[in-house]
């Protein structure tokens, strides 16, 4: 490999997440920042070398998101897209495009000492408020405040005037402004593995004394999502999820947008296989938010096995198996 190939792969990280922040799609970031590697391999000569390569790549890969959004919708959560379902009798279970997408620290953050920006700039609640942003104030927004460039880096990059640069910027900085950024801190080891252990068990007495009263618990790709929790704990007590219970489950934890994530799999003939991942959020030793992504397609590029049995799933674990744990039902499977 040839000293700017390896160059490249270096800065690949910085340009993925960029581009997630730009298009809240994993797969779609993973997308048009190897088109952009592939493209920066075929330009190298056009590569003067006056600016570091980190930034001749963003700007590659900004145009190219810009280029991407203007065919695609606005992503966002069920808690941005709709109200709060308060009845289990309101639940829909359409499937709804467009949602935002877990991405895996493990790709994002490799290696984690060569992190430009902090986890925050990739959490969830962070990249709920850009979606809210056309897409040039993203732009201009996320290489200012988040990369670091100047105003007059930014107009030259994106064919802009001074001005219109700075009151992008201002209109950006107003609407991101009006919610949070980071994810909560992970809460003490005994706490997480007593919410593993009550999903697992089906202890439903022990899951929903561990949520917050103003819990907010969301199920992409379905368009419904439940606030608080006395109505949590009725769907989870539902019809709706008795097959689901019935099934044997298993977890895996990991990290997302910067925050805890637990992958869950499901018993299958030949073994367990993804089946969702959850973001998890916890305040005071409490849940204060869990968006469960059902589907095995939302682990893609996450370091967890595909297949547990093959990973000594079978054999015993310290804490009665409290590694394993259930979540909604999958499309079809209620």
């Amino acid at each position: 490999m040839s000293d700017f190939q390896q160059a490249l792969a270096a800065h690949r990280p910085d340009l993925l997440r960029h581009c997630y922040r730009m298009l809240g799609s994993f797969a779609d970031a993973e997308d048009v920042a190897q088109d952009v590697l592939l493209s920066a391999w075929k330009a190298r000569d056009s590569y003067s070398g006056t600016v570091p390569l980190v930034h001749w790549l963003l700007r590659i890969s900004t145009n190219a998101c810009l280029n991407e959004l203007a065919r695609r919708r606005r992503r966002g959560l069920p808690q941005t897209a709709r109200e709060a379902a308060t009845t289990v009798d309101q639940i829909e279970l359409l499937e709804a495009a467009d949602w935002l997408t877990p991405a895996p620290d493990s790709r994002l953050f490799a290696p984690p000492a060569q992190a430009i920006e902090s986890r925050e700039s990739v959490a969830l609640a962070f990249l709920a408020l850009l979606q809210q942003v056309p897409p040039r104030q993203r732009a201009v927004l996320l290489l200012k405040d988040v990369i670091g460039w100047s105003a007059e880096e930014i107009a030259t990059a994106l064919d802009m005037t001074l001005g219109s640069v700075n009151s992008a910027l201002h209109r950006a900085r107003a609407t991101v402004a009006t919610g949070p950024r980071a994810p909560a801190a992970d809460p003490p080891p005994d706490v997480l593995r007593e919410y593993i252990r009550s999903w697992e068990a089906r202890d439903l007495t022990s899951l929903v004394a561990l949520l917050r009263h103003d819990v907010v618990f969301a199920m992409p790709p379905f368009a419904t999502w439940f606030r608080g929790a006395t109505t949590v704990a009725s769907f989870l007590r539902s019809a709706h999820l008795d097959r689901f219970w019935s099934r044997e489950l298993r977890i895996t934890s990991t990290r997302a947008c910067g925050q805890l994530a637990l992958a869950f799999h499901v018993r299958a003939d030949d073994g367990y296989r993804p089946h969702s991942i959850q973001l998890v959020q916890f305040v005071e030793q409490q849940v204060t938010e869990a968006i469960q992504f059902i589907g095995a397609d939302y682990l893609r590029g996450f370091d967890v096995p595909e297949d547990l049995t093959v990973a000594g799933a079978d054999s015993p674990r310290p804490g009665g198996g409290a590694e394993r744990a259930a979540s909604p039902p999958r499309p079809g499977s209620a």
